[in-house]
């Protein structure tokens, strides 16, 4: 490796025999530097372009950016605020033989070493038992929108698997020093269904806040390699040698940028959020249309529409003469049943 001089076998031994367990707190070893010239880049570009869609494409890049940046920089305040001996790395671009990977961090312990994939997402992100990843948008308790994504548990092992493969052929490490993996989700909008992964995935997601807990526990288990000072050191200057600050293109780019740049969309247009009596009507009101229809030997959407439910939901009319202002609810249905909708929806307000 160019830049690194690599050690024999008598001049490691004289070093382990002197090596020391003095650290006590985490070090930056290295920072992440990407996504922040590729800000500054954007911002130049900025102060360039004058046609408006041009600028307009440029600030929603420089957006998806930062939104990126800022979720790595909360892993990053939970590792150095961690009061855990650790050598932090940030936004490492390495390559073995034809294998390349740009890993968010790659954290150096006395136990094992730690590859993080940081993922900062909006929507509720589901797991299935075959391991897809399924995200969710809600309104309310119902899912408006549904998309499947690149797994990022399939992500981080193929980054891993460069690294441990780079770190054992230069033999900076061996065959029984752990390589571990966790992929954090920053966001904190979003909610993690793990209940049907196995749980081999289930043990490598975590939450931001979660971090920490997941490494101390990780620590109290046993180890066959224990790594001091001069070790951590050894492999933190090696990853530094081997980084490469070439950008390096990933397979899953396009979806990266595509769930990134909605997730700056939510965070500018967020969804309301329901209260508990609006939730409660909507039900009350499905229900009712149910039985109507099932008495009547009708379909459901002939009693009235889901676009008509959802303005009822949204209006409340407490009148008759309210109740005919909907879409879809005319003279016939006002004399049929208007009364028990103005009923239902008084009585959900009577609950506040």
């Amino acid at each position: 490796m160019p830049g690194f001089a690599k050690k024999s076998f008598l001049e490691r031994m004289k070093l382990a025999l002197k090596d020391k367990e003095e650290l006590r707190v985490p070090v930056l070893i290295k920072e992440g530097s990407t996504a922040k010239k590729m800000i500054v880049k954007i911002q130049g570009d900025l102060e360039i372009e004058k046609m408006p869609e041009s600028q307009k494409d440029l600030q929603s890049k420089m957006k998806i950016l930062e939104l990126g940046l800022h979720g790595e920089k909360s892993v990053q305040f939970e590792l150095m605020n961690s009061f855990t001996p650790l050598h932090v790395l940030h936004d490492l671009h390495l390559q073995h033989g034809e294998w390349k990977a740009q890993i968010d961090f790659v954290v150096i312990t006395r136990k094992f070493i730690l590859v993080i994939e940081v993922k900062n997402y909006y929507g509720n992100i589901h797991v299935t038992e075959q391991g897809d990843f399924i995200r969710n948008i809600m309104k309310g308790r119902k899912v408006v929108f549904q998309e499947g994504f690149y797994s990022p548990i399939r992500q981080i092992e193929r980054q891993t698997e460069v690294l441990r493969n780079l770190l054992q052929a230069n033999g900076i490490v061996g065959n029984k020093t752990p390589i571990k993996q966790v992929v954090v989700f920053t966001n904190n909008k979003t909610i993690l269904d793990l209940k049907k992964a196995k749980k081999d995935i289930q043990d490598r997601i975590v939450r931001v806040d979660g971090l920490v807990g997941y490494i101390s526990k990780e620590l109290k288990k046993s180890s066959p390699v224990q790594v001091l000072d001069n070790r951590m050191s050894d492999i933190s200057n090696f990853l530094m040698e081997s980084h490469t600050e070439n950008e390096i293109e990933k397979t899953e780019d396009t979806v990266e940028l595509k769930l990134l740049g909605e997730t700056v969309e939510a965070m500018a247009n967020p969804v309301v959020e329901q209260s508990p009596t609006v939730l409660g009507l909507e039900e009350d009101l499905r229900r009712f249309r149910k039985d109507k229809a099932a008495a009547l030997g009708n379909k459901a959407f002939h009693i009235f529409s889901n676009q008509t439910l959802d303005e009822i939901v949204s209006k409340q009319p407490t009148t008759l003469t309210e109740l005919s202002t909907i879409r879809g609810i005319g003279e016939k249905k006002i004399e049929e049943f208007g009364l028990e909708i103005i009923g239902i929806i008084q009585g959900q307000n009577s609950k506040d």
